[in-house]
């Protein structure tokens, strides 16, 4: 994923909050270069030491770390680091190498994936990094990985556009549904740029969807409690509608299922689409391409009927980097996690990924979401999918909100979904049990 996709309510409100509100500065604490290694990784200095950094299709990561890490070999020359692009970001992509016990010494996860590779990764708890973290999610206790980022989700629109129509920005989703359709209506741009052939690309309408209009922050938590929560009017089930309706008034166009996530980024990018929904995470490769934000906005998906209900929007951390215990280098593996969350490092990736900072050491600085907030103000909904049960239940039951929402384009009926999902997820429990 090029992105996409986890923490105290508090804590988070606070991280948007700041964000929203300050501006770059970082505190007065010692510099990366001054950084020192672990005991044992010291004694190892002259030892040639070759590290193996993983990470998921995130082009600006992939570029970024590649050159930042030939800092690090500067500063202890017997180590060197390979960063290494694995082909998505769901988790899947080293369970082979987990199974053969050869997974990279330092890597980043999804939430989630913190469940599946907790036996491997070491604990962080006692590194100042982690104590510094204000997102650690702790698994049965400990504190497993390091998010790099939190962003919350948006939908991002062409102001150009807009003021050409005569549309405002939509403050419920009748109104944004109203909004698609006007644009459709001109004939001259694709209402809702959406790349269906990337079946993650619908995670803000079917993954975050019904989890927002639960209006349970714990809603992943106590999904495995309800044997049949895939039922008409659930939460999923005004989701799937509105993922529905899109498809069949064609406001995402004619055949998004036949569109990739590139083609879908390159369509906005061209002005030949008015919106697209997708995180923070996506402004700098919209900045690396078209060079300027002049004709950019972003409000967050109105997940809601009435304006009297308050506006939220998902909120989460991401890219939780871990340490494999059964690294061979596994304190030198320790030494370059602290350098990649060190002041100068991770306050370098910040200004560079204009993203969220997780650290207590870093403020973030983006002025585009700090004065689009403060054009329609929102509340963060944190994002937990954590949890042990959850996940396992997910994943006996082959539950995908990805592949749900490709269904619903293909035109699979509602009701079909659902049954055959209520009647998967009544049995994962069973046999969880």
């Amino acid at each position: 994923m090029n992105k996409k996709k986890w923490l105290s309510t508090l804590g988070m409100t606070t991280l948007v909050m700041a964000s929203v509100l300050s501006g770059c500065g970082t505190k007065d604490i010692p510099s990366a270069s001054t950084a020192t290694a672990s005991t044992k990784a010291t004694q190892k200095a002259a030892e040639p030491v070759k590290l193996k950094f993983a990470m998921w299709e995130a082009q600006g990561d992939i570029d970024f770390w590649t050159e930042k890490v030939k800092e690090y070999t500067k500063l202890k020359p017997n180590v060197s680091v390979e960063v290494l692009k694995v082909p998505d970001n769901k988790g899947q992509y080293l369970k082979v190498n987990l199974a053969a016990n050869d997974l990279p010494d330092v890597f980043y996860m999804k939430p989630a994936a913190l469940q599946v590779y907790k036996q491997a990764l070491l604990p962080l708890d006692d590194l100042q990094v982690a104590k510094d973290n204000k997102f650690t999610t702790k698994i049965d206790g400990k504190t497993l990985g390091l998010p790099l980022v939190s962003f919350y989700e948006v939908v991002y629109y062409h102001p150009s556009i807009f003021k050409e129509l005569g549309l405002e920005v939509p403050k419920t989703m009748p109104e944004y549904i109203a909004l698609l359709e006007k644009v459709k209506a001109s004939g001259k741009y694709t209402p809702l740029s959406l790349g269906m052939k990337d079946s993650w690309t619908s995670y803000p309408f079917m993954e975050f969807g019904p989890h927002i209009l639960s209006g349970d922050e714990g809603f992943l938590t106590n999904l495995p409690k309800n044997e049949a929560p895939f039922s008409a009017n659930s939460s999923f089930d005004k989701a799937a509608k509105f993922v529905q309706e899109i498809a069949t008034k064609k406001l995402a166009g004619s055949d998004p299922l036949s569109i990739s996530f590139d083609q879908e980024t390159q369509a906005f990018e061209a002005k030949k689409a008015a919106t697209i929904a997708l995180g923070q995470w996506y402004y700098p490769s919209y900045m690396e391409k078209v060079k300027a934000d002049d004709d950019l906005g972003a409000f967050v998906l109105p997940w809601r009927n009435s304006e009297s209900e308050p506006l939220t929007t998902m909120t989460m951390s991401d890219m939780h980097v871990g340490v494999n215990k059964n690294s061979k280098n596994v304190e030198e593996a320790k030494a370059f996690l602290q350098w990649v969350f060190s002041k100068d490092v991770y306050g370098a990736y910040i200004s560079t990924s204009k993203q969220m900072s997780t650290m207590t050491t870093v403020t973030s600085d983006n002025p585009f979401f700090a004065k689009e907030a403060q054009k329609t103000p929102f509340k963060p909904f944190v994002y937990n999918g954590t949890d042990e049960m959850y996940n396992k239940v997910k994943a006996a039951a082959q539950y995908d909100p990805s592949l749900v929402a490709q269904d619903i384009f293909a035109g699979k009926s509602i009701d079909k979904i659902e049954g055959d999902l209520n009647n998967k997820w009544k049995k994962a429990i069973d046999s969880s049990k």
